[in-house]
Parts: structure tokens; sequence; C-alpha cells
């Protein structure tokens, strides 16, 4: 007489698939698991080792704290296991194959390819251009001519008085708000103007004042009189460039005490 139970000891149920003589439960388990037997409750999150969120009632106990851990080390195992880069080579390999529309911004001018079939903008930043020279509403400030963003004014105006009625906080004071500020200085002069950043200049200068020959404190940070600060030689105001040759390391005193002369 042929026995259609489960094979696994204390399980009555019937047989779901006969060559294993295992029910439906214990085969799902023994694919998923690799063993019949219950697995152990794990004490730990596979991904950051941290206790595992809360078990439910019904179904399989959970292996890590959160979806984000879950989703990680699904990824790692896909990276390691050499799928990812076969993805990427087959996909590098299809568009190579593929001959991709050749788009011409309607800003600038400037072609490229993409895959995309409606590009019209080459940047963010012809976006924003365009955007701004086709406002039917200009900013309601005297002597500015761009579009405006929001009660009358434009983005500048309305972030200044943002800034000013205390709605927005004002940026760090970085190495980028640094090279900006001297970079549209130079420009409004119309003097030679060239893309620099103060720390390439500070670590050209290995930290060393130029004009009291003193060393710069790197954790000083304005508005410490002894913090670093961009002086220019030959003064902008006097017709000095904005160049590499042009700028040096000073203190933010000796800098202030120098004012637009040119040191002796």
């Amino acid at each position: 007489m042929v026995d259609f139970t489960c094979s696994v000891d204390g399980c009555g149920s019937a047989v779901h698939v006969k060559k294993k003589q295992l029910c439906q439960a214990h085969y799902n388990r023994l694919c998923y698991a690799g063993s019949v037997e219950i697995p152990p409750t794990p004490t730990k999150c596979l991904g950051c080792g941290s206790p595992p969120r809360a078990a439910k009632a019904v179904g399989t106990k959970p292996k890590y704290c959160s979806d984000n851990c879950r989703k990680l080390v699904n990824q790692r195992r896909y990276i390691e296991s050499g799928k990812y880069d076969e993805m990427r080579t087959r996909r590098k390999e299809a568009t190579a194959a593929r001959d991709l529309p050749v788009h011409t911004c309607i800003q600038c001018g400037e072609t490229w390819t993409s895959t995309h079939r409606r590009s019209k903008f080459c940047s963010s930043k012809c976006i924003n251009k365009h955007t701004d020279l086709h406002n039917p509403i200009r900013c309601s400030e005297s002597g500015c001519d761009r579009g405006i963003r929001g009660k009358g004014l434009c983005a500048m105006h309305w972030r200044r008085k943002a800034r000013a009625d205390g709605r927005e906080a004002n940026p760090e004071w970085n190495d980028a708000r640094k090279a900006s500020y001297h970079k549209r200085r130079a420009q409004k002069l119309g003097t030679q103007v060239e893309d620099l950043r103060p720390i390439d200049i500070y670590e050209r200068d290995i930290w060393l004042c130029g004009l009291c020959m003193t060393p710069v404190d790197p954790e000083c940070a304005w508005p410490d009189p002894m913090s670093p600060s961009l002086d220019h030689i030959k003064p902008l105001s006097l017709g000095g460039a904005h160049t590499y040759e042009n700028v040096q390391l000073a203190h933010l005193t000796c800098n202030v005490s120098k004012g637009n002369r040119v040191a002796a």
C-alpha cells in the first residue's frame, strides 16, 4: 500500500510532491531554506549586526532590522556574484550598437547624443536660462531684468529678501563661496579671471602668510583675525588680475591692514 502522507516525522499532511514524498509546506521550506527543518531564529541582522525587527505571529522570522539593510545585503550579493558587471556590459554593448539620436540644445545650440528621444536642453543651466528669458513677468526691483520666481521678485532678490527676513539661513562661508566671491569681484572690475580655489593657494604657499611670513593655522576660521584669507598681490582696484600668479595666502588681519596698497 502506497503511503500518501508526508515523510517528515510528526507531519500527517498529504503529499504534494510524490518524488520527494513531502507536503507543500515542507517542500517549500526545502526549496527556500535548503532543509525541511525549521531554521533557527536569527539573533542579529544579517546586514548591520543589530537586533532584527520583531517577529509576527505568522510567516517567516525576520533576518534584518529594516528594509534598507535587506536591500543592501541583496545588492552586495548581486554584485559579488558577477551578474551586476555582466548586466552592465550587456547594456553598454546594446547602447553602443544602437544609433543614438543627435539632439540640439534650443538655448545654446550645442549638440549631443542621448537615449532620450525628446531632449531639448543640454544642461540644467540652459533650462534655467531659457525659462528666465521666456518669462513674461520680470522682477519688480529697479534695474533688474530677470524673470520672477515669486511675489514679484527674481530668484536672487527673493532669496536676498528671505535671508533678510530670517526665513532662509545664510549658506556656510566655505571654499566654494569664497571662490565665487573673488571671481565675481574680478569680473565686475573687468580684469583677467581664472577659476581657482583658495584651498589650492593655501597649500601652494605651504600655509605661510605672504605678508608677515609667519605660519597660518588651518584650524582658524573666519572671522578670527589669524584665519587664512586670499590676498591679491596687486589689488583688483588697481588693475590686478585674479590669477594664480597674483594671489597669495595671508592672515585676515594682515590682509585688512594692507588694504588696496601694493606691499613693499
